[in-house]
């Protein structure tokens, strides 16, 4: 009776420690199967939001269906190239001459040499007079080239010897012309005065004839 009390006391520890055993043995493997377990999800996780991120931004030319999020699409514009129009020469030079014609009422036109020419007689014929009496002369001298009594350039005009009509043609080479005489001859050359009748050919400090135009500062303009 004993033996088999003690018997079945051996078996039931002999149990026990099989029972214990074997727990410890399940216990032992869990921190592993946790620890892959984590992993797969993180890397699940990160998949995932690789997924979702791509899944955002469609590479596909076409609207994505699932986001809803339409591609725009890029397209390059080239600026229309410029045709080089090439004005004729010709054109170029006639516009130009349009512009450089003043608009005064003998429709005459001076180069730089014929204004530095005339700007020399003014200072030399009416340096001392107002400015408005140097308009004055250069009119004599329009009216003149206009003139079928006179020759028809400023050159001959002034330079007529026969008879002598300005004296100070001579000394011409010693004239210091300034800014009032060129200024005054570029207000006659720009239609800016009407001092004159169109036959007043004279001026000096006397009336040369019984017709007097007008008198202005020291000279008397005759026609």
């Amino acid at each position: 009776m004993n033996k088999k009390i003690l018997d079945a006391a051996v078996a039931g520890m002999f149990c026990i420690c099989l029972t214990g055993a074997a727990k410890i043995e399940v216990k032992n493997p869990m921190p592993q199967a946790v620890e892959q377990t984590a992993v797969a999800e993180k890397n699940d996780g990160v998949t995932a939001g690789v997924s979702r991120v791509l899944s955002d931004y469609s590479f596909t030319t076409e609207s994505d269906e699932k986001t809803e999020i339409a591609k725009k699409e890029v397209v390059l514009v080239a600026e229309p190239e410029q045709e080089n129009v090439e004005v004729p020469a010709e054109s170029n030079k006639e516009t130009a001459q349009a512009a450089a014609v003043p608009t005064n009422r003998w429709n005459i036109s001076l180069t730089k040499e014929e204004t530095d020419l005339l700007a020399k007689i003014v200072w030399l014929e009416s340096r001392g007079e107002p400015e408005v009496g140097q308009e004055a002369v250069v009119e004599v001298i329009f009216n003149r080239i206009a003139s079928d009594k006179y020759p028809d350039t400023l050159y001959d005009v002034l330079s007529q010897k026969n008879p002598v009509q300005f004296c100070s043609w001579k000394s011409r080479d010693s004239a210091m012309p300034t800014e009032k005489e060129y200024r005054s001859i570029e207000n006659v050359l720009n239609g800016n005065t009407n001092i004159l009748r169109d036959d007043t050919l004279y001026f000096s400090t006397e009336p040369l004839t019984p017709r007097l135009d007008v008198k202005i500062g020291g000279h008397s303009f005759c026609y």
